[in-house]
């Protein structure tokens, strides 16, 4: 089983609620939880896999994203995973309120790799199409 694998069952047990695991020195949140955490938090969200997106909060910031999350009175659990033990620990929870989001990535095209073709005119207008609309999303969001 791949540490993707375990995210993913852990986020169907716990379905509603973010779910963060620490890989090193990141606490890593994917798909749904990623895009969540990117439009409350403007987190920096990377491919993890095709059609989907992460967020990696360092460890050193955890407890200034659980105290936000806490103060929205938002789902969450964080998870440390023992490699020598190979088990899981759970270190915070809270069972708040759970997030509605479905959206598992921002934007595919980026993710897919459109960078690629920074010189196809085609792709460009698509890539700033998607960056406009992002924006406006956050405009808006801001504004409520």
């Amino acid at each position: 089983m791949s540490f993707s694998n375990m995210l993913e069952i852990l986020q169907e047990k716990n379905k509603g609620k973010i779910v963060l695991i620490k890989l090193g020195v990141f606490y890593i949140a994917t798909g749904a939880d990623a895009v969540y955490l990117n439009k409350q938090f403007k987190l920096k969200c990377i491919c993890f896999k095709k059609g989907e997106c992460k967020i990696g909060i360092p460890e050193s910031r955890l407890s200034f994203y659980i105290t936000k999350l806490e103060s929205m009175d938002m789902g969450y659990i964080v998870y440390n995973f023992n490699n020598k033990e190979q088990k899981l620990y759970v270190e915070y929870e809270n069972n708040g309120k759970y997030h509605n989001e479905k959206q598992r990535n921002k934007n595919c095209l980026i993710c897919k790799g459109i960078r690629m073709y920074e010189d196809d005119k085609y792709l460009n207008a698509v890539q700033k199409l998607f960056e406009e609309e992002e924006e406006n999303d956050r405009k808006e969001t801001t504004d409520k």
